[in-house]
């Protein structure tokens, strides 16, 4: 099963970057740079599709079942202030009908110097595509990112209405 899950997402990577938007006057695909990020994200994620990955590595649900979300599993050593694309906080898992969970999104996690004030929201991906949220509950900026199970409402919705309530 491991085999299988790391081979699949290794294939859905290399499907989703061959997917792209083809230029017409030289039939060559052209990303945008946001785009180009996400498949590098897509590739520096790929170990957790295997569940067991994670826990190994000591990521933690810190949520349990968020309807439109899934379980946010916490990396605690990618937890601070700074963003960095290759090291997402979180690792958004669903169960399949079996039970096993399945990795279906990252979010980032970024926790300001000040959440009283907690200024603009971090440079993320290049250009405007992002949209961050800033959660006061948990004082920190938030950004979800579907690398893996696709969203109607788009790549950086917060939720996904193709996850369950």
């Amino acid at each position: 099963m491991k085999v299988k899950n790391t081979f699949l997402g290794i294939l859905f990577v290399a499907f989703i970057a061959m997917g792209c938007s083809k230029d017409d006057d030289n039939n060559q695909v052209v990303l945008e740079d946001w785009e180009i990020e996400v498949n590098q994200l897509r590739a520096n994620t790929a170990q957790y599709l295997d569940f067991n990955v994670a826990v190994n590595n000591g990521l933690i649900d810190v949520s349990g079942y968020v309807p439109n979300m899934g379980h946010h599993y916490l990396n605690p050593a990618y937890s601070d202030t700074t963003f960095e694309m290759d090291k997402p906080e979180i690792i958004l898992y669903v169960p399949d009908e079996n039970g096993d969970m399945q990795m279906v999104a990252v979010e980032y996690s970024i926790i300001p110097e000040d959440p009283n004030d907690p200024g603009n929201p971090p440079e993320g991906f290049t250009g405007d595509q992002d949209v961050w949220h800033f959660n006061e509950m948990l004082g920190q900026w938030q950004l979800h990112v579907w690398t893996i199970l696709e969203n109607p409402d788009g790549i950086f919705a917060p939720h996904n209405p193709a996850i369950g309530d």
